[in-house]
């Protein structure tokens, strides 16, 4: 046993072990795959989609030691206010708290992923951009972390030393058992490479195995609450946040590298950025849009 349990050793899932461990409790930290990739693990992540278009599931995310963070590019963004907000031409949007409350948290992870304390400055924008740049489309950068193996094993040796720090890998989480009455978490039920049961118990639990692994596993963990857990509103998955990739349209006879150029990685104020293109909060709501 220990004081807390995290499921899923990403960049969430170390985040909150660190934090957790200079607090001075004890974690155990489970990993479904190893410390590489390995094609049994793998295997793990296939499945069947039968909803909007998407990547093979197998393929779409690494199940070991660091997770999808592997393969990460490093781009950092903040969300903006408009996120938060009930959109009356957005169906069941408004978050219980405005963009504000994460202002401490952002520092904080700005600092975990070597920013710069605030913010870039956006710098000039000129060229294509500048021509583009209204109240309709908002041009905004993009950040980034150089740190390309920030949550991988070799970057993390030293927490995999902590005193206070069970790392067990190949170790799947198979279901979160709930006590009789679904009102708080008995143990989990982990299985190793073998099918071998193991039992995890502590005193809190930390579900942090990604957007597709999160509800899978809620909804997998049915034995007591037959819907899966905190899914009395039939919602566990439905408000999946990803990649959402779309041909908006096609440049024809457009100077293509000079249009690829407005859009790559610059200096401003000695911070690296890269313009991205947004919508502004008027055309959002005047043509019914999601933000991009």
């Amino acid at each position: 046993a220990a004081t807390a349990a995290v499921i899923g050793p990403g960049a969430a899932g170390i985040t909150v072990a660190r934090a957790l461990l200079a607090r001075g409790l004890s974690v155990i930290l489970l990993e479904s795959g190893g410390f590489d990739h390995e094609a049994d693990a793998s295997g793990l992540n296939a499945g069947a989609n039968v909803g909007e278009p998407y990547y093979d599931l197998e393929s779409a995310r690494l199940r070991f030691f660091g997770g999808t963070t592997a393969i990460w590019g490093g781009r950092c963004a903040h969300l903006d206010p408009i996120d938060f907000e009930l959109r009356e031409w957005v169906p069941h949007s408004g978050w219980p708290m405005p963009a504000s409350e994460l202002e401490p948290w952002y520092a904080e992870a700005r600092e975990l992923l070597g920013l710069p304390p605030q913010r870039a400055p956006r710098g000039k924008v000129n060229g294509l951009l500048g021509a583009l740049s209204t109240d309709d489309l908002a041009v905004r950068h993009w950040e980034f972390d150089h740190q390309f193996d920030r949550f991988g094993a070799a970057r993390n040796a030293e927490l995999l030393k902590h005193p206070k720090l069970s790392a067990v890998v190949h170790a799947t989480v198979r279901e979160i058992v709930p006590v009789e009455q679904g009102g708080a978490i008995s143990h989990l039920y982990v299985l190793d490479p073998s099918g071998k049961p193991i039992t995890v118990r502590a005193g809190s639990y930390v579900l942090a195995a990604g957007g597709i692994e999160n509800p899978r596993l809620l909804l997998a963990s049915n034995s007591v609450v037959r819907c899966g857990l905190g899914n009395q509103h039939d919602l566990v998955g439905r408000f999946f946040m990803e990649h959402p990739h779309g041909r908006g349209g096609t440049l024809t006879r457009a100077p293509a590298w000079r249009v690829l150029s407005a859009f790559s990685n610059r200096q401003a104020d000695g911070a690296v950025v890269a313009p991205l293109l947004t919508l502004s909060p008027s055309l959002q709501e005047r043509a019914g849009l999601l933000n991009s």
